[in-house]
Formats: C-alpha cells, sequence, structure tokens
C-alpha cells in the first residue's frame, strides 16, 4: 500500500504527483521570463560575467546552452507547461479520490503520447527519454492489466 492504494496505483499517484510539480516550476519559471523580457535579460547578465571572468562555467553554459526565445514563445510555451500540470494535477487527484475514470483516461493519454515519445527517440536517444517511454510503458500495462481484472471480476459476480 502507498498513499493507501494500491501500490501499483501509489507509484502512478507519486509519479503524476512529481511531474504535476515540475510542470508547475517549468511554467512559473517560463511565465517569469517573459515577464521580464525573455532570454535577453540572461544572455545581458551572462555577458556581463564573462566580462568580469572569462572562465566562468555558469555564464558559458548559459549562452551555450539557452536558446534565444521570443516573448510570445515563452507565453505560448508557459500556458502549455501550465496546462500539462493541470492533466497531471487533475489525474493524481483523481487516483487519489479513486474515481475509476482517470485510470482509463491515462491509459487513453498515455497510449496516445507514446507515438510522439517514440518518435522523439528515434530523432535523439537520450537517457531521460527512454526512462520516460519506460515509465508509461509500465503504467499502461499495469492499468490495462487492473482493467482486465476488474473485468473478469465483474463478469463472474454477475447473476448468470
Amino acid at each position: 500500500m502507498l498513499f493507501g492504494k494500491p501500490f501499483g496505483i501509489g507509484l502512478i499517484i507519486l509519479q503524476k504527483s512529481v511531474a504535476a510539480v515540475f510542470f508547475a516550476l517549468v511554467g512559473a519559471g517560463l511565465l517569469t521570463l517573459y515577464f521580464h523580457g525573455g532570454t535577453q535579460q540572461i544572455f545581458r547578465l551572462a555577458f556581463g560575467e564573462l566580462h568580469e571572468d572569462p572562465r566562468d562555467r555558469l555564464a558559458n553554459f548559459a549562452i551555450d546552452h539557452l536558446p534565444d526565445v521570443s516573448t510570445s514563445l515563452l507565453l505560448r510555451l508557459s500556458l502549455g507547461a501550465f496546462l500539462y500540470f493541470l492533466l497531471e494535477a487533475v489525474e493524481a487527484v483523481g487516483l487519489v479520490l479513486g474515481q475509476y475514470w482517470v485510470e482509463i483516461f491515462i491509459v487513453i493519454e498515455t497510449g496516445l503520447f507514446l507515438p510522439f515519445e517514440g518518435y522523439e527517440l528515434f530523432r535523439h536517444v537520450s537517457l531521460v527519454k527512454v526512462g520516460t517511454i519506460i515509465i508509461n510503458l509500465l503504467i499502461l500495462a499495469y492499468l490495462i492489466k487492473r482493467y482486465l481484472r476488474k473485468q473478469r471480476e465483474r463478469a463472474r459476480a454477475a447473476p448468470s
């Protein structure tokens, strides 16, 4: 038992909760960048740091890895992150409350996203992408197995 639920459901609640917090933080960060003029502020700060110390690792990392993103794109990305936060939060809360429809919703949602995750993995392999696909496949398999088990139990309990 985890969170008062079967262990598998508890793990999914944990995964959905962590994802919700992650997307809320990403959305808030992107929104903060939007209200402060986008990534240009970070570039100005990094270039100022490099002027003082050309070997500043953090400044070099920011310049090398942070894309120059328009403020309108930052706003759209923030909205997308908040929408994904909402999706993950609704799923986590629904599982905590024992809403059966949420399990079916997660199966459909996960099944729909797998081809896109596979495509992204095909384009560029990374440990995060591999881990994400493995976790989603495990969630999908667990929930489908759970659904089929419940269907068998209902069939046995139905009067003949």
